[in-house]
């Protein structure tokens, strides 16, 4: 074969090298992250999709279920307990169960503009009825019994001598509660509800000082979004948000 004096061959000098081998590398890049962080990608997916559909948790900013919830607490929610929702969606395809009474639930109000945290006072089919901040179920009421001291010395000095704490019991569960001894808000007047199928009716353990089904009315079965199971843990606002030690994975009653 003939070559043209004229015609040459000029090699690639380092630098032209080194340029090459960045392109390639830039070209790879995404393969390779792919491959180094499949596993994380994973994992992140998996934990997303389990807070969607069975564990979540929620921070509560307001008094409203003192004695047993306090401001500050991080409260794991059982997003299974009542239904199972498609992880990423609201969409529920399985019914789990249905919430009883006593029961700590996280539910929507009925403009959907915040999630609310309450207890299950008022069954599907009963009349209930307050009077003078005491519970009736079916014309029965609730027996109130003193509270024991370690359930409610996680308190201020300042909230336990304004308020009385009592056990508030029926038949098939018993809770704490608190009230103010002295309260503008409180009301003589009875409150009745008659709930019909699907609905139930919540209060604050609070009960001075709680938006609940008093105000807002009775609570949708579909509404309802999950269980309160535990605190996690918990931060004294009051305290530069230094975690409160004995509120570490505290079960709730």
């Amino acid at each position: 074969m003939w070559f043209s004096s004229n015609t040459y061959f000029k090699l690639p000098n380092e630098i032209q090298i080194r340029e090459i081998k960045n392109i390639s590398k830039l070209i790879d890049l995404p393969r390779n992250l792919f491959h180094e962080y499949k596993v994380l990608a994973v994992i992140i997916i998996i934990i997303f999709a389990g807070r969607s559909s069975f564990l979540d948790w929620n921070h509560v900013s307001t008094g409203s279920m003192r004695p047993a919830i306090i401001e500050g607490d991080r409260v794991v929610i059982e997003k299974s307990a009542y239904d199972f929702a498609l992880p990423f969606t609201s969409w529920k395809i399985i019914k789990t169960g249905n919430p009883s009474r006593g029961e700590i639930v996280i539910f929507k109000k009925h403009d959907n503009s915040q999630l609310l945290i309450k207890r299950i006072v008022g069954l599907p089919g009963e009349t209930i009825e307050i009077v003078n901040n005491k519970v009736r179920v079916n014309k029965v009421q609730a027996n109130y019994k003193p509270l024991k001291k370690k359930l409610f010395n996680h308190l201020d000095l300042y909230t336990i001598t304004k308020n009385e704490f009592a056990l508030e019991v029926f038949e098939d569960s018993e809770h704490p509660i608190m009230l103010q001894k002295e309260s503008e808000h409180a009301s003589s007047s009875a409150i009745r509800a008659n709930i019909p199928e699907g609905y139930y009716f919540v209060l604050g353990d609070n009960r001075n000082s709680s938006i609940d089904s008093r105000n807002i009315g009775l609570i949708p079965r579909e509404q309802v979004f999950g269980r309160a199971k535990l605190v996690a843990f918990s931060l004294d606002y009051s305290n530069f948000y230094i975690p409160r030690e004995d509120r570490f994975f505290k079960a709730l009653n």
